[in-house]
């Protein structure tokens, strides 16, 4: 059973195949008698009779050549048979999508697209879709890529902001201790200026000091050595500022007030403040600290106020 339908199944692939079906039917019609005569079963044909007939007409007809004629044949249709498939094809193609679509659209409302443009349409809009969400999902990784550069920035401005303000700490104290250096180092070449100065001044002073100690000497040798005194017994022979001082106390009438303050210099008591002041106007007394005394004319004038007119 098994090897009756391998038979028929094998049979079936071969007519089914293009060529081989193709080449059976060119066969068959081209050979039709001998099919005839093997499926005739008339009364007046013996077995005989068509055992001749099949092989006198298998000797005359059955050769090489007409059986590479009959495959070429059979090529040949099947080449045609594929044409006709091809343009009975594409003449269906034709008139379903675009005969048809055409006519439709003439003949229905203009709101009817054909079926071709409405996938166009959907297959477009899918892909702009698609595009749309791509470039949403770049958009949204780029937001991102952006937002954390931007804190990125932010925190490096306030790191640079806090480098700065260091920086700018870190030179004004620089320029302060700069300033300070420099006002030590001018303060030291003040202090050594004014040294030299104070040193120089205090050298004029000694010098200053020295010559009038010589000159004091001088004076003091010349006023008041007892053996000059003898000289100036009479008021004509003191120098013109001692005359003149002392007319000057006698027409102001300050000549007592200077033997008051004379008297108080020399045995104490009590003294009004102005008697000192007017004495030092004129040059006669001078207060230095707590100490008060006579300057060189008012010891002059004191010492010889007998010669002057003074009462004892």
């Amino acid at each position: 059973m098994e090897v009756i339908n391998s038979f028929f199944s094998n049979i079936k692939d071969k007519l089914t195949n293009p060529f081989f079906g193709t080449l059976i039917l060119v066969l068959v019609l081209h050979h039709w008698e001998l099919w005839y005569a093997v499926i005739n079963f008339d009364s007046d044909c013996t077995l005989d009779d068509k055992l001749i007939f099949i092989k006198n007409y298998s000797s005359n007809n059955l050769t090489l050549k007409a059986f590479i004629w009959d495959i070429l044949q059979s090529i040949l249709y099947m080449f045609l048979g594929y044409l006709i498939v091809v343009a009975t094809r594409s003449l269906v193609l034709w008139v379903e999508f675009w005969l048809m679509p055409y006519i439709t659209g003439k003949i229905i409302n203009k709101n009817v697209v054909r079926k071709s443009e409405y996938d166009n349409v959907v297959n477009e809009r899918e892909q702009y879709f698609d595009q749309y969400e791509e470039q949403r999902k770049n958009v949204r990784v780029f937001s991102k890529t952006i937002d954390e550069q931007t804190e990125q920035i932010k925190q490096k401005d306030k790191d640079l902001l806090i480098q700065s303000e260091t920086i700018s700490n870190k030179i004004r104290d620089l320029d302060l201790t700069k300033q300070k250096l420099e006002k030590s180092q001018k303060d030291n070449e003040d202090n050594v200026a004014i040294k030299k100065q104070l040193q120089s001044s205090l050298d004029q002073l000694k010098k200053n000091y020295n010559f009038k100690l010589e000159k004091l000497e001088k004076y003091e040798h010349l006023f008041f050595d007892e053996e000059n005194e003898k000289f100036y017994l009479s008021q004509e022979n003191f120098p013109p500022e001692v005359n003149k001082k002392v007319n000057e106390l006698k027409d102001e009438n300050k000549w007592l007030t200077f033997l008051t303050l004379g008297r108080f210099f020399e045995s104490g008591g009590s003294l009004g403040g102005e008697v000192l002041t007017e004495m030092i106007k004129k040059g006669l007394a001078y207060e230095r600290d707590s100490h008060e005394n006579f300057t060189p004319l008012g010891r002059i004038i004191w010492r010889y106020r007998k010669v002057f007119g003074a009462e004892i």
